[in-house]
């Protein structure tokens, strides 16, 4: 029987539950036989769901409460629980969402999002790096425009930068000013993250050394909050802190070789 396993639309042969063949159920070794399957499967049942539960705790050891609406990007839960929100909550980040697609027509390719003023400028790939970068496009007129989670005027458009492929836009990037909080029409659904900088005085802090240390005569800091919106199909992914590879690739933006479970 063919099944949909759920990663990036890939479907797997999957063997179909064996047929006993018709005995009496008068037999005891029938009776045997089908309270140990009864007695396994509740075991099994009972095991995934321990499984499960560790495994959810540990996701969440050491992160933030689900409730949190702004934090370091390594303390927040990767996805928001949408359940914490109320309807109206749930009704502005979906509204969100829709404006933020409807916005994104303008920019459907890297050389539309230069002309309207987006630095689509990447980077020099390493030798044998095959992975998928992330290609933040900033607007620097709209970085300074005092506009906030404005969709029509994103800070950064998102472009998934896949080896051997055309860029392709998967999300766009809020950003507040230094010290300045970002709204949350969504509550607990729409979240603001904060990264690691290395800055000297007032100036703009750059990421850190590979190591997580800062360069002589610069200091680590909080940088400036940030939200990222992806195009998914479900609203708890479209606001993942990272980017949601696996969401990516059931919704067609991201191949399926680079779909994570």
């Amino acid at each position: 029987m063919d099944v949909d396993c759920g990663v990036c639309g890939e479907t797997r042969r999957r063997r179909s539950w064996p047929q006993t063949r018709d005995e009496p159920f008068t037999s005891p070794d029938y009776r045997w036989c089908m309270y140990r399957r009864r007695v396994g499967v509740g075991v099994t049942i009972a095991s995934l769901f321990a499984c499960a539960s560790v495994a959810l705790a540990a996701s969440h050891a050491g992160r933030l409460p689900p409730e949190t609406l702004r934090g370091p990007e390594n303390l927040l839960l990767q996805y928001p629980t949408v359940s914490l929100a109320s309807p109206a909550q749930r009704a502005a980040a979906a509204r969100l969402s829709r404006d933020a697609r409807a916005a994104a027509r303008r920019w459907p390719n890297p050389r539309a999002a230069k002309a309207a003023g987006f630095d689509s400028h990447t980077v020099t790939r390493r030798s044998g790096d095959l992975s998928v970068h992330y290609l933040h496009a900033e607007h620097r007129r709209y970085s300074a425009d005092r506009l906030y989670l404005d969709p029509r005027r994103p800070e950064a458009l998102i472009y998934a930068n896949v080896p051997g492929r055309p860029l392709v836009l998967v999300g766009m990037m809020f950003a507040m000013p230094r010290e300045k909080l970002g709204p949350t029409p969504g509550g607990p659904i729409t979240r603001w993250h904060t990264h690691k900088v290395c800055a000297r005085g007032n100036r703009r802090g750059l990421a850190p050394r590979t190591d997580g240390s800062c360069p002589p005569g610069t200091k680590a800091r909080q940088g400036s909050e940030m939200l990222h919106l992806w195009f998914t199909n479900d609203l708890r992914s479209t606001f993942a802190i990272h980017a949601p590879a696996r969401e990516l690739g059931l919704s067609g933006l991201l191949p399926a070789a680079y779909c994570k479970l």
